[in-house]
């Protein structure tokens, strides 16, 4: 049996913030336990109708095709909760009852996926199958990693997408498990591309390995605020909080992904998951 409850429950645990349409951003703490905290923001430009949903363990699934026809078969071994979109029995953010969880993000102009085949119909997900696949079956990132490699995400339309009928969703994939290990899963050019994300950081396209790469640009940031600076007989004082010098202005792309990697070092860490802060 698989419940809907209230959204407020999955509000109590994930942390959101406002930016604008299609730029969603998720980062990561690490409680003084040890234990790992992850929050993001969801924003598409309209609304995913979206429920929690609660999957017991033992639940079969199987993917669908782009022909309707059948994908992969399996069967939860782990229970998981997740928010859906337009009243699917699927994850677009969620956990296991291991402490793996998972985000979808949009990921424009970057995503292709593989064709289906006949061959490869046993081993296919579509992307909105993705979710409720990685946290019915796995505990750890390692296993993700280990277990992706077999997989064929293929271009099935998802429904309520645009349409009744849907349209492909062009998206991306942040992992995590209890230890705060991540990873990026990207669809690029018909195959699953994973990619170690230490920072634990997610923004959107393109793909993780050029925003890492471009986090390069960005190492004059700073977590502390300006100090004043004497020109002549006159002292300048940087107005308000800095919050992240260098950053530039704007919650775009470019640097909303730098912005977001400093973000963890300039936010009290928590003694426990339960104590973590709002960082909106």
């Amino acid at each position: 049996m698989i419940r809907t409850v209230s959204i407020a429950a999955l509000s109590a645990a994930l942390i959101v913030a406002n930016t604008p349409s299609f730029a969603c951003t998720g980062i990561s703490l690490k409680a003084g336990d040890g234990a790992a905290i992850r929050g993001r923001t969801l924003e598409f430009g309209f609304p995913l109708q979206s429920n929690v949903i609660v999957v017991p363990a033992g639940k079969e699934f199987t993917a669908t095709l782009p022909d309707g026809g059948k994908g992969l078969t399996y069967k939860t071994r782990y229970g998981i909760v997740g928010a859906n979109a337009f009243n699917e029995v699927a994850i677009m953010d969620g956990l296991n009852d291991q402490g793996l969880s998972i985000g979808l993000f949009y990921f424009p102009d970057y995503a292709k996926y593989t064709p289906a085949t006949a061959e490869n119909a046993p081993r296919a997900l579509a992307p909105q199958d993705f979710g409720m696949w990685v946290l019915g079956n796995f505990a750890t990132v390692d296993e993700v990693k280990n277990a992706v490699k077999d997989i064929a995400m293929v271009p099935t339309p998802m429904p309520g997408l645009g349409s009744a009928k849907g349209e492909v969703a062009g998206v991306h994939f942040f992992i995590q498990d209890k230890t705060g290990q991540s990873i990026a899963v990207e669809p690029v050019d018909g195959k699953l591309v994973v990619t170690d994300a230490p920072l634990g950081v997610m923004t959107n396209a393109p793909t993780y390995d050029w925003h890492m790469t471009n986090l390069n640009n960005y190492v004059n940031l700073s977590v502390k605020d300006t100090d004043p600076e004497k020109l002549g007989s006159i002292t300048l004082t940087a107005p308000g909080l800095s919050a992240c010098t260098g950053c530039q202005g704007s919650l775009a792309l470019r640097p909303r992904r730098p912005s977001s990697a400093s973000r963890p070092r300039r936010t009290p860490m928590p003694r426990t998951p339960c104590s973590a802060p709002s960082i909106s």
